[in-house]
């Protein structure tokens, strides 16, 4: 079978949810889509001569492969929110086998936490589920909603690391190095962002009409939030950027090994993989290394080379069969709930300062 499957969007709390996506090789994405995919999803906002640019074909064609990539639903479009990091929001994940029988249900039901943020599930009713906790107090609470709710009987529960984030020029998730500091959002930031929250690549000139602002006030509002890291830009797939075959690598280190240092070591040894590694404070020895693939044979290329590496003691692959990402957490609520409050046409309210959960 060729191609990608989606079931049918649930719904999330009365707001549509990203349908579940199946990860099966399709011939249809050629090796010019996949980087195109890979642009968009870097910078949303890249503008079309760039990208023609880069792939060396003209706008003309650029345009003409988005829009496929939109009727195919490989690129369903872009987003954009508060950051994770300007919120001082914690990332958390909860991973392990399920018992569960159908997987469909087991993701309706995770997404009706306002901290659900992703779910992927693996071969052999593996399960990783990302979550975003307001506070630290939280996790108990969240990590047993999962547990009871996947039929996870033992699962693992990381906190994220933020501060010494493995090649941190590579953003993925929203899950990005914290800043020790922000400049505060203003009213205008909140309409700037309130604006491009279902369409991240809207000209400058239609968010003027919305933001209330000059062209030139509310381009230096925007350069200045994406420069400072205060606003979150997403590319909506529903297809793995670059590849075909998503791997989750769970990596044992030994005993005194420095974990920003292998993982470091091993992404510069894999540059050209779509890559990231995930590390948690509160499991010194553990990494997960994620990356898409084209072939097995390149998957299970990776995984010898890694397991290799003489502070590795184990690697174990797992293969992602489907995933469900959820635009409807507490972080999204607040910007709706900010706009309800405060963004009504013709009336200007107050911002909103780093660090605020509510609005």
């Amino acid at each position: 079978m060729s191609g990608r499957q989606r079931a049918p969007a649930g719904q999330c709390r009365g707001k549509v949810q990203l349908p579940l996506t199946a990860w099966i090789s399709s011939e249809e994405m050629d090796s010019t889509d996949q980087k195109l995919v890979n642009l968009i999803s870097a910078d949303p906002r890249m503008h079309l001569n760039e990208i023609a640019q880069r792939l060396g074909i003209s706008k003309q064609a650029v345009h003409h492969r988005m829009r496929a990539l939109r009727e195919r639903g490989a690129l369903m479009g872009t987003k954009a929110g508060i950051s994770f990091a300007y919120l001082n929001a914690i990332p958390v994940a909860v991973f392990g086998r399920s018992n569960a029988t159908c997987a469909e249900e087991v993701m309706d039901k995770l997404g009706e936490s306002e901290f659900t943020r992703r779910v992927i599930v693996a071969g052999g009713n593996y399960l990783y589920v990302v979550g975003e906790l307001r506070a630290i107090s939280e996790l108990d609470k969240y990590a047993e909603f999962v547990r009871r709710t996947a039929e996870m009987p033992e699962p693992v529960v990381g906190i994220y690391c933020l501060e010494n984030v493995p090649m941190p020029d590579y953003h993925v998730d929203g899950i990005n190095p914290r800043k020790k500091s922000y400049r505060p959002l203003t009213d205008l930031d909140m309409r700037i962002i309130a604006s491009l929250k279902d369409d991240a690549r809207k000209p400058i000139a239609d968010i003027v009409d919305e933001a209330g602002a000059s062209a030139k006030t509310v381009k230096r509002h925007l350069d200045s939030m994406i420069a400072d890291g205060s606003i979150e830009l997403d590319a909506v797939q529903d297809a793995p950027i670059g590849g075909h075959l998503l791997s989750i690598m769970h990596i044992d280190l030994s005993d005194g090994a420095h974990k920003d240092e292998v993982a470091r070591r091993l992404l510069s040894s894999h540059r050209s993989l779509d890559a990231y590694i995930r590390t948690f404070s509160n499991l010194p020895r553990f990494l997960a290394m994620v990356f898409w693939s084209g072939s097995m044979t390149e998957m299970r290329s990776v995984l010898r080379d890694v397991g290799k590496d003489e502070a590795v003691r184990s690697a174990v692959m797992n293969v992602g069969c489907f995933e469900r990402i959820y635009y409807c957490t507490w972080r999204d609520a607040l910007l709706d709930d900010w706009m309800r409050q405060h963004g009504k046409s013709g009336t200007r309210g107050h911002g909103l300062m780093p660090g605020t959960q509510r609005a």
